[in-house]
C-alpha cells in the first residue's frame, strides 16, 4: 500500500514538472536571441546583449512575456507632422502658371476659328448680347443679333410660341365647352321614367295573363281574383233583363253577368298574389276592356319589415329587414326624384313609384283616366239614343 502511494506521488511530480517545462517552450525562429542565450547558459557562458537595430531607434518598444521587446512600426515621421510651412506652400500656388487651354474636340460652326480671330475678331464688349428684361427673348435676339442665324432662331421661336398659344386656346375652349355641358347636365332636372319600372317582374300596362304568368314564375300564388262590369253597362243590362221578365235579385244579377260576358264587357278588376315563405303580397288593379284590360296599379306589401316586439332579438331583426329593404330599393330604382315623399317619376299625371318601409305603389294615373274617358264616351253614346216614343 505504501509503495503504491509513493509511486502515485512520484508520477504527479513528474507530470507537473513536464507541464511547467512545456509552458516555457518557445519558437527559436521567432525569438533567436533567446535560443542563443539559453545555449550559452547551458555552456556556462554569460548571455549576449544584442544591440537594437537602427530601424528600431525611432520606434516604440513593447515587452513580451519572455522579457524580449517588439518594435511597433512607425508610419509617420516627425517632420511630416510639422504644419508650420503650410502657409508658404499655399502662397506659392499663386505663382504657378495657368493650366493649358485644351481645345474642344469639335469646333463650333458659329464661332470663328482660332486662326481667324487675330485680325477679324470682334471685341468682347461688342460681341456680348444685351438683354432687356422688359422684352421677350425673341425681341432680344433680333435686336442683338446681326447674323441671319439669330433671326431664323427668333422666327422659329415665335412660330412655336404662336402654335402653342393657338393650341392652348383651342384646348381651353374645348375644356370650357365640356365643363359647360357637364354643368348643364347637373343643373338639368332629370327624373326617372317609372313606366319602365317593375315589381317582381310585374309592370304597368301588362295584361292579366302576362301578370299572372310573371308572378307565378316568381313563386307567387294567386289567392284572389275579382271580376267587374262597368256601372253604365250593368245598369243597361239590368233594364234589359227586367224588360225580358227576369224577377229577383239573384236571377237579375246572373242575367246581367251573362249579358256582359256575351258582349265582352266583364273584365278582371283586381288580383292578389301571395308568397307565403317571404310574407309578400302583390295586388294588381286592371282597367276595363275599353282599354284592353291593362294593369294600371301594382301594390306591394311585405310583412317581414313589420316584426313586432321590444326584445333585443325583435329589434335586431326588424332593423336588419328595414336596412335590407331600402338597400335593395336603392340598388334597383336608384335615388328618388322626390326625397321627401320617396317618389320616382316624371311628375304630373305620368306613371310614378312611391315607396315606404315594406310597401311599394307603382301606378299609371294617365291610363286610368283614359279608361274613364272611353267609358264616359260610351255612356254618352248610349244616353243619346231615343228613349222616348211620344
Amino acid at each position: 500500500m505504501g509503495r503504491s502511494f509513493f509511486a502515485i506521488l512520484g508520477f504527479c511530480a513528474v507530470f507537473c514538472i513536464s507541464s511547467v517545462a512545456a509552458d516555457g517552450e518557445y519558437d527559436p525562429a521567432v525569438y533567436p536571441e533567446l535560443a542563443e542565450n539559453e545555449a550559452r547558459a547551458n555552456e556556462g557562458l554569460p548571455p549576449v546583449k544584442t544591440p537594437l537595430p537602427n530601424t528600431m531607434a525611432g520606434t516604440s518598444l513593447s515587452p513580451t512575456r519572455n522579457g524580449s521587446v517588439m518594435d511597433a512600426p512607425k508610419f509617420v515621421d516627425d517632420a511630416d507632422m510639422n504644419f508650420d510651412d503650410v502657409g508658404d506652400a499655399l502662397a506659392g500656388e499663386d505663382n504657378k502658371p495657368a493650366p493649358a487651354d485644351i481645345p474642344m474636340l469639335q469646333t463650333s460652326p458659329v464661332q470663328p476659328k482660332p486662326a481667324e480671330t487675330s485680325a477679324e475678331a470682334v471685341p468682347p464688349a461688342e460681341s456680348e448680347i444685351k438683354v432687356d428684361a422688359g422684352q421677350p427673348l425673341t425681341e432680344n435676339l433680333k435686336e442683338s443679333g446681326s447674323g441671319t442665324w439669330i433671326n431664323k432662331l427668333a422666327e422659329k421661336a415665335e412660330s412655336k410660341v404662336s402654335a402653342a398659344t393657338s393650341s392652348e386656346k383651342n384646348n381651353t375652349g374645348a375644356e370650357n365647352s365640356l365643363e359647360n355641358m357637364v354643368e348643364k347636365a347637373k343643373r338639368r332636372n332629370q327624373r326617372s321614367n317609372a313606366s319602365v319600372f317593375d315589381i317582381s317582374g310585374a309592370m304597368l300596362r301588362m295584361s292579366f295573363k302576362q301578370i299572372d304568368d310573371t308572378l307565378t314564375r316568381r313563386g307567387f300564388r294567386r289567392t284572389m281574383q275579382k271580376m267587374d262590369i262597368p256601372n253604365f253597362i250593368r245598369w243597361r243590362n239590368e233594364d234589359k233583363c227586367r224588360a225580358s221578365g227576369v224577377v229577383g235579385y239573384e236571377r237579375l244579377e246572373n242575367c246581367v253577368i251573362k249579358v256582359a260576358k256575351r258582349d265582352k264587357h266583364q273584365y278582371v278588376e283586381s288580383a292578389i298574389y301571395t308568397k307565403y315563405d317571404t310574407k309578400e303580397t302583390i295586388m294588381v288593379r286592371f282597367t276595363s276592356n275599353f282599354t284592353d284590360n291593362k294593369a294600371y296599379k301594382i301594390s306591394y306589401k311585405s310583412e317581414a319589415a313589420n316584426i313586432t316586439g321590444n326584445s333585443q332579438k325583435a329589434i335586431y331583426l326588424r332593423n336588419i329587414k328595414i336596412y335590407d329593404f331600402w338597400k335593395k330599393i336603392n340598388q334597383k330604382y336608384g335615388n328618388p326624384d322626390n326625397r321627401d315623399d320617396v317618389i320616382w317619376g316624371l311628375g304630373g299625371n305620368k306613371p310614378y313609384l312611391q315607396a315606404a318601409t315594406g310597401r311599394l305603389i307603382l301606378e299609371d294615373p294617365m291610363l286610368r283616366e283614359l279608361d274613364y274617358t272611353r267609358m264616359s264616351r260610351e255612356d254618352q253614346r248610349f244616353m243619346n239614343t231615343d228613349l222616348y216614343s211620344f
